[in-house]
């Protein structure tokens, strides 16, 4: 299966994106943080691509991340979340949504791919002003637990409630998509496109497509509107190769989500259907 996902409430998302995806008879994911402004300006468009078949997945209300990042606010550092801060926010964007959408069920992704919540303790907090942050060591100290002081965790146990899956990263141009038997249900690998030409999108595609896998692609900018961007010819250009050669196995990730893990994933209604 293939799936392609966008993250952010993007202009670009609604003015190009869908009605390409739609063109071709494709649906994609939309990974919506509620505080984006191309989100709440636009809701009755957001609402006309969730009728049209698409999924509105939840990417909290306030998008947190890394506090070192340099948009991110005191009010969004992820360093200064906890547990249940975390749940009380992706339980409202839920509800937000559903009210969007009429769906009760829809999937998550971590936004910068980061599972990881709370604040780094002494240890760790060193290793970083040392230029250690990517070696080793950090990793050893959580073996140890002699990061003192840390509230870091993971919020992955908490999606369990809340969604059927949910989206992280992981994955590079170069990577071998592994099987789906082996993935955790609420971390599925993606790969971020960034600067990609048409033939590496098709060569990555065709070679998940090889294997017994799901290939899940993390789209933010199309020609513009952020950082990691995909030219908006070679997407065109994509997706028309997507639309003539795969269009039957391209899914929502919440419907391959339902397909892969029947037992857990409970349809909805209303169930979205390909454009």
């Amino acid at each position: 299966m293939i799936s392609l996902t966008f993250d952010d409430a993007l202009a670009q998302h609604l003015d190009d994106a869908a009605p390409l995806l739609e063109r071709h008879g494709l649906c994609g994911t939309f990974y919506t943080h509620l505080a984006a402004p191309a989100f709440g300006r636009r809701l009755d468009e957001w609402r006309d691509v969730a009728g049209r078949g698409h999924e509105l997945g939840n990417h909290t209300i306030f998008h947190p991340a890394d506090q070192r990042k340099a948009w991110v606010r005191e009010g969004n550092a992820l360093d200064r979340y906890a547990l249940d801060r975390m749940r009380l926010e992706l339980e409202t964007a839920n509800q937000l949504l559903a009210g969007l959408d009429g769906r009760a069920q829809r999937t998550f992704a971590y936004p910068c791919s980061n599972p990881i919540l709370g604040h780094r303790g002494a240890v760790k907090s060193l290793l970083v002003r040392l230029g250690m942050e990517f070696t080793r060591l950090p990793g050893l100290a959580d073996r140890l637990h002699v990061d003192l002081g840390s509230t870091q965790c993971s919020y992955e146990p908490l999606l369990r409630d809340i969604f059927p899956a949910a989206r992280g990263g992981g994955m590079t141009r170069e990577s071998i998509i592994p099987p789906v038997q082996h993935w955790n249900r609420f971390n599925l690998p993606s790969v971020a496109i960034d600067g990609w030409p048409r033939q590496e999108l098709i060569e990555y595609v065709e070679r998940g497509l090889t294997q017994p896998t799901w290939v899940i692609l993390q789209f933010h900018g199309i020609g513009g509107g952020h950082h990691l961007d995909c030219d908006k010819n070679v997407f065109r250009d994509f997706v028309a190769w997507l639309g003539e050669y795969h269009a039957d196995r391209v899914h929502t990730v919440v419907n391959a989500a339902r397909t892969l893990w029947k037992d857990t994933c409970q349809p909805d209604l209303p169930q979205p259907t390909n454009a």
